[in-house]
């Protein structure tokens, strides 16, 4: 297919017009009664596992100074203290622990390990050691979050009638694994993923690009969780689908999260700047008619797909050489449209919206014509 950039100017005058930044979401207006109407076990297990360090007397002698778990000489003390307190953990989370496991061992690139020898360097690392340090400093109360999760998931139950719920919320510090993770009743939070944009080390980590850094946040931490949440719990049935079912179906899962969300505004939600919310409102028109007249809408290709709808510091597509479009505003179409949708249809539900799977038949009752 021939492809080509979008040619459309970024308006200044019109995104100071734009409006403040708002998708029409009714249910943000309907109240719920029971604000604690789920009970969540929240655990620190940042701490648990950092206070695993009692058991070190001495660093890890690590051949050539180098993170090399072949080359580690750990002393039998500290080898059999960690054993015996990891144990006692296991005990007492085994599928937590697993879970764990499961995000802290891609530090072992592929090596087979013992947990105390991994654990071992994972708590004498320096550099670990102070983003776990930092992590203690920004989130020594967490009060406030916790509230906020009971608060989110409480509505999101009486909202969505059946909506599941995480049994336990655990915060974490993974050593830069998976920000959020999801097992069978039991919520995963890194903390190293919050520490607030102004955190100098963003820029060394892992992983991290420069783009993502303006939403490592503590404000982000409940709004992510629930958008990853409603994700996990309403999959896409389709095996393989055209770029709008993934429109549509990543802008329901937005229009539901910020219906959850009743106090976060979407361009939190979305992630996005103030002038990246403008640039989308004031371009609008101009990037739906990209997608029709280049018949992009029904285009199978995964790696376009995901140009359109991953994460990422700008839309190629819509990017003009005076300014880049903001990552994923193919997805704020999406949003727009299940928007309209749910205002010409005033009797669904959230579940009526979660249960309809055409998107086409979305596209259509929308009447969606920026």
């Amino acid at each position: 297919m021939k492809k080509r950039l979008f040619y459309g100017a970024f308006l200044c005058a019109m995104a100071l017009l734009a409006s403040c930044g708002g998708t029409n979401n009714r249910f943000k207006e309907v109240a719920t009664t029971d604000p604690d109407a789920v009970q969540i076990n929240f655990v620190r297990f940042d701490q648990l596992i950092y206070g695993l360090d009692s058991c070190i007397t001495r660093p890890a002698h690590v051949g050539n100074d180098q993170y090399d778990l072949m080359k580690v000489d750990i002393p039998d003390d500290d080898s059999l203290c960690l054993k015996q307190k990891i144990e006692v953990i296991k005990g007492q989370y085994p599928t937590q622990f697993r879970q764990y496991m499961t995000m802290l061992t891609e530090m072992s690139s592929g090596y087979e390990t013992s947990y105390e020898t991994l654990f071992y360097l994972f708590l004498v690392h320096q550099a670990y050691h102070d983003v776990f340090n930092e992590c203690e400093k920004r989130y020594e109360q967490t009060e406030d979050i916790q509230r906020q999760f009971t608060k989110s998931f409480s509505r999101a139950t009486q909202l969505i009638p059946g909506y599941q719920t995480p049994e336990n919320i655990h915060l974490i510090y993974s050593g830069f694994g998976n920000y959020l993770a999801l097992d069978e009743n039991t919520l995963y939070v890194s903390l190293e993923y919050f520490l607030g944009a102004d955190y100098a080390n963003y820029a060394y980590a892992p992983g991290v690009f420069q783009y993502q850094i303006k939403n490592m946040t503590r404000e982000k931490i409940v709004p992510d969780a629930i958008y990853e949440c409603t994700c996990e719990q309403f999959p896409m049935t389709k095996e393989a689908g055209n770029l709008l079912d993934y429109l549509i179906y990543y802008g329901k899962m937005l229009y539901v999260t910020d219906a959850i969300m009743q106090e976060d505004s979407p361009k939190r939600i979305m992630g996005y700047t103030d002038d990246e919310w403008a640039w989308c409102e004031a371009n609008e028109k101009k990037m739906w008619n990209f997608l029709r007249e280049e018949n992009l809408l029904f285009e199978t290709d995964n790696k376009m797909i995901t140009d359109f709808t991953i994460m990422s510091g700008a839309t190629k597509y819509f990017s003009t050489e005076q300014y880049s479009a903001p990552g994923r505003a193919a997805v704020w179409l999406g949003w727009q449209i299940v928007s309209k949708y749910m205002e010409r249809n005033s009797s669904l539900s959230l579940a009526d919206l979660l249960a309809q799977q055409d998107a086409q038949m979305i596209l259509n009752g929308s009447r969606y014509n920026p």
